[in-house]
């Protein structure tokens, strides 16, 4: 299946029934070439503003701009100089915008999350597409519709529209800080327990299914292993095909209209440490990091299930003690939670039934999976230690995530099974790392 030419349709038709669209037409990873190569993608706009950093512009940025300016492009920056970390708020947004100038066709983000978010946000405002010239491997966000921003001291996902052209100079990629490879990394390895996880909502509560865009995330994922060991080494083939492949996972969200491709209870989990964390001023990993150490505990539980007589599966869904784990875990934000979860009846069902009578599809699904052997062997090699794991967050707190990492969202992932199977609290309670 050649990406490529998916990118090059406005929308198709695929077998699973529905049309899938993105906004992302070109995704070119080369060698220094590349630059070069940038004026001629734009199609025509002669002016461009390019929104960068202290570590991106002379990283990269400085070659994006003389070949702009040498193919006679007009070239207006944002730049802000600094090397920590930028945070695009209100006054990060005011700064960009003052730079947007009457007759600007596109907007080209050098960087990675923030910058790229930045990009979004801004192209989107004035109905111009953007590009990212990524610096780092680092997620699976780059071709997502949304901008991340702190608004209001708030993070909030703002829908704007994927990038249009997604490039990257290897040899840049391969020199980005180690922790932000091995996030990119642990981002792909997660897929194993999203795609097991959107098999069984497939089943459980119908959501959509689609084998192509499965196959692409199954591809992809496999690819990141076949390379581990070069990419570890910052091999700049390797790290460039890892570029690829979390780009390409991020234009299957585009396919599917949703996470669901990339993200299932690993996600939960670990979205579950950034927001109780960031709540409470706690320090926590990158998000890729998050996902690889939650996609082991995923994976953990996953095995434990898959081995359990479906005879002894029951609803025990106790609401008291429930409330007092949000309460506990969420503290102000825990009404919330709990009214979008009464109103979606997450909890109200009684399911047990029903996944007796599958058990033999659902166990399928459940051993599809690598095994927990296997991930802790290919993070291993990519510098992860459960260890580190343990002594970020605290075996109570990882216990917490498997409890309530399911009341983040309605999506149903391994979390809610376990859930409806009544083994949920007897799992987080035995959890050990």
């Amino acid at each position: 299946m050649n990406v490529q030419d998916l990118l090059q349709k406005d929308a198709f038709l695929c077998d699973c029934g529905r049309k899938h669209h993105s906004d992302t037409r070109i995704l070119q990873v080369g060698d220094a070439a590349i630059y070069d190569r940038i004026p001629g993608m734009l199609g025509g706009i002669r002016r461009v503003l390019v929104i960068s950093d202290g570590n991106t512009r002379p990283l990269c940025g400085e070659k994006v701009i003389a070949a702009l300016a040498g193919a006679g492009i007009t070239v207006d920056e944002a730049f802000f100089n600094q090397t920590d970390v930028l945070i695009p708020d209100e006054a990060t947004i005011a700064k960009a915008e003052a730079c947007f100038c009457a007759g600007t066709g596109a907007v080209i983000g050098v960087g990675s999350g923030v910058i790229n978010d930045l990009s979004k946000y801004i192209a989107f405002n004035h109905q111009v597409p953007s590009m990212i010239v990524a610096t780092a491997p680092s997620m699976d966000g780059f071709a997502s519709s949304g901008a991340v921003m702190m608004l209001k001291g708030l993070k909030v996902t703002c829908s704007r529209r994927a990038p249009r052209w997604i490039v990257a100079d290897m040899h840049v990629l391969a020199g980005a800080p180690i922790d932000m490879i091995r996030s990119g990394i642990g981002d792909l390895l997660g897929k194993f327990s999203a795609l097991s996880d959107w098999k069984l909502a497939t089943l459980m509560s119908s959501e959509p299914a689609c084998q192509m865009i499965y196959d692409l995330v199954e591809t992809e994922t496999n690819a990141c292993i076949d390379n581990i060991d070069a990419i570890m080494r910052r091999d700049p083939a390797a790290i460039g095909r890892l570029m690829e492949s979390l780009a390409i996972v991020g234009i299957t969200l585009a396919y599917q209209g949703s996470s669901r491709p990339a993200s299932g209870s690993e996600h939960l989990i670990s979205h579950f440490f950034e927001l109780t964390c960031v709540k409470n001023h706690l320090p926590y990993f990158p998000h890729g990091i998050d996902v690889a150490y939650s996609a082991v505990v995923s994976e953990m539980l996953r095995k434990r299930l898959a081995e359990e007589d479906p005879a002894t599966f029951a609803f025990r869904f106790d609401r008291s003690a429930w409330h007092r784990g949000l309460v506990r875990c969420f503290d102000d934000m825990a009404p919330e939670i709990e009214a979008m979860q009464n109103k979606n009846a997450t909890y109200a069902t009684d399911r047990s039934g029903f996944i007796r009578d599958r058990w033999p599809t659902i166990r399928s699904y459940l051993k599809q999976t690598p095994g927990v052997a296997f991930m802790k062997k290919i993070l291993g090699k990519a510098g992860y230690n459960l260890e580190d794991f343990k002594a970020m967050y605290g075996l109570d707190k990882i216990r917490d995530a498997v409890r309530h990492a399911s009341d983040i969202k309605t999506r149903y992932t391994l979390l809610a099974l376990l859930s409806d199977t009544g083994k949920l609290e007897t799992y987080a309670k035995e959890l050990t790392l």
